[in-house]
């Protein structure tokens, strides 16, 4: 399965590099991003194509590493709740194997047949 993926990361990274290449010219043409709000407006200095695709890019995947550390955690928190409760469920059933078997008198198959009859 590592392979795989070591596999499929090769393949992305190649495949980007012919899209970059193939797309040179048209990538590092430049693009002015503006806002404009009420009365405010904000206007970037000019930006080549490829350097808002690359920042998108890192930015969203912190946000992914971000999104799934916070997961992890989570879950590692679950985890430990359910370690320790297993723990202590087990201590009761070791605790309640040990006893000793109480002397009554418990209605056995064959008695219980008898009285059928």
């Amino acid at each position: 399965m590592r392979y795989l993926k070591v596999l499929a990361l090769i393949l992305l990274f190649f495949l980007s590099m012919v899209f970059f290449v193939q797309n040179t010219p048209e990538l590092s043409k430049e693009v002015t991003l503006s806002l404009e709000l009420v009365h405010y407006k904000f206007v970037s200095v000019p930006l080549p194509y490829y350097l808002l695709i690359l920042v998108s890019f890192c930015i969203g995947a912190i946000l992914c590493l971000i999104y799934f550390m916070a997961d992890k955690l989570r879950l590692t928190g679950i985890l430990r709740a359910y370690k320790t409760r297993m723990a202590t469920l087990e201590q009761e059933v070791n605790s309640l194997r040990n006893l000793p078997l109480e002397e009554k008198n418990y209605p056995s198959s064959s008695d219980s047949e008898e009285t059928a009859e």
